[in-house]
């Protein structure tokens, strides 16, 4: 285990990093709110964040971000070639997007886990307004950004150029440039230029090989050669669609987060359920039942059994009713073989059949006679399990005490109002 520390606004971060896992443990003290409900927005499952988990008691709140075994540590960064080193300044600056969800956190070296090829994520982040950093915005980010650039290229301390002597430092020319840029646009226009300029002159230096080394290069340029060309088409998959797909659900997650149910529904529009990720399945049945015409009670009943734990097939269900898939959440229901899942989806179908257009008068009729028959087997089924339980729940009733009989029978006429007012409530949607 490894231990890293750094203090900002005060509070001191002391990581615990072990191979898989960082952990960082707060006061109570050092969150302005006692109610831990407050805190959860912070489990967000975000690509640009580490994937937390949260515990807490009586007086710490204990954090855990789960990392993968192959990451950069400090020392092997600073031992990178410069053009490498810069590219991984320019993928600091693509965190800006995260500047956008309701959460704040900072670039401090310690904060960040840096993969094997370079990709950047972000661990610790608070609550705005009552955990450190208080202050977080555009220019935050800038500045600490341009910090984080400059310690890739020396023995400077991040917190110390944060808090003022990054403008005082006699610094090479080009962090000189990178350090007065007005803006993130300028600020990566300036990286990249001058990581083109050192990857260039890079490839240009070259090393004196012997013939024989040459003969086995110019024979493993032919196996290379081949090998990229049986990877052309996997490449060109994962460039044109798999790249494509991933931003869909980048920002599916970043309108989930703001409650913009329409944004979720239109960024994964077109994107068939079973090719979700479970979180973006989760996010997407909830994002349609928030447009359902149910009453709020039912619309209730229905999000609590809708969770990241929920069967695929019932988010399937929701996500076909929400895009008006009425046949396939049909079939969705009955491999779930829930009766009251199928009867909605047929009550659906028999609907979308009478408005359809589509149909000629003799193709209609034919339709609905098919599912308002399939529609009244299910709903006569459903009504005779209920009957059943209702007799079995009177007999097991009177064979009671006088007492007990009394105080049961105002059960069963509870439940029995209960499910009367579901059912009615169903039947006449």
């Amino acid at each position: 285990m490894k231990e890293e520390q750094f203090t900002l606004e005060e509070q001191v971060f002391r990581f615990e990093k072990e191979e898989t896992s960082w952990r960082l443990d707060l006061k109570r003290s050092e969150v302005d709110s006692q109610d831990l409900r407050n805190l959860w927005i912070l489990d967000l499952h975000h690509p640009l964040f580490l994937e937390q988990s949260m515990t807490a008691d009586q007086d710490q709140i204990h954090l855990t971000y789960q990392t993968d075994a192959l990451g950069l540590s400090a020392e092997e960064i600073q031992e990178l070639p410069v053009s490498d080193r810069l590219r991984l300044a320019i993928n600091v600056l693509d965190l800006a997007p995260a500047l956008e969800l309701p959460v704040t956190f900072m670039l401090h070296p310690i904060n960040l886990f840096v993969t094997k090829d370079a990709q950047v994520k972000i661990a610790y982040r608070g609550v705005p307004g009552m955990m450190v950093p208080r202050k977080w915005d555009q220019d935050e980010f800038l500045r600490q950004a341009k910090c984080y650039a400059v310690t890739l290229f020396g023995d400077w301390d991040f917190m110390e150029l944060y808090q003022g002597t990054l403008e005082l430092e006699d610094l090479p020319d080009f962090l000189v440039e990178i350090r007065d840029a007005a803006s993130l646009e300028e600020m990566k226009a300036l990286l990249e230029k001058a990581y083109q300029e050192r990857k260039e002159e890079e490839e240009k230096t070259l090393t004196l090989v012997s013939s024989r080394q040459h003969r086995i290069f110019k024979l493993a340029t032919v196996w290379l050669s081949a090998v990229v060309a049986l990877l052309l088409l996997p490449l060109i998959y994962l460039v044109f669609f798999q790249a494509p797909f991933k931003e869909k659900l980048l920002q599916a997650d970043t309108a989930y987060l703001k409650v913009d149910y329409t944004g979720v529904i239109d960024e994964l529009e077109g994107v068939a359920p079973s090719s979700l990720p479970t979180t973006q399945k989760y996010e997407l049945a909830t994002s349609y039942l928030q447009g359902l015409n149910f009453s709020e009670d039912q619309k209730k009943v229905i999000l609590n059994n809708v969770t990241l734990k929920s069967d695929s097939l019932y988010l399937h269900y929701w996500i076909y009713i929400g895009r008006h898939d009425f046949t396939q959440a049909l079939d969705t229901a009955k491999r779930i073989d829930d009766s009251d899942l199928i009867i909605y989806a047929l009550r659906k179908e028999i609907k979308a059949t009478r408005d359809s257009e589509k149909l000629s008068g003799e193709q209609r009729e034919k339709k609905l006679s098919e599912l308002e028959g399939e529609y009244k087997k299910y709903w006569d089924a459903r009504s005779k399990l209920l009957e059943a339980e209702t007799d079995e729940t009177k007999s097991s009733t009177s064979s009671s005490t006088t007492a007990s009989s009394t105080e049961g029978s105002s059960t069963e006429s509870s439940s029995s109002t209960t499910a009367s007012s579901t059912e009615s409530s169903e039947h006449k949607e």
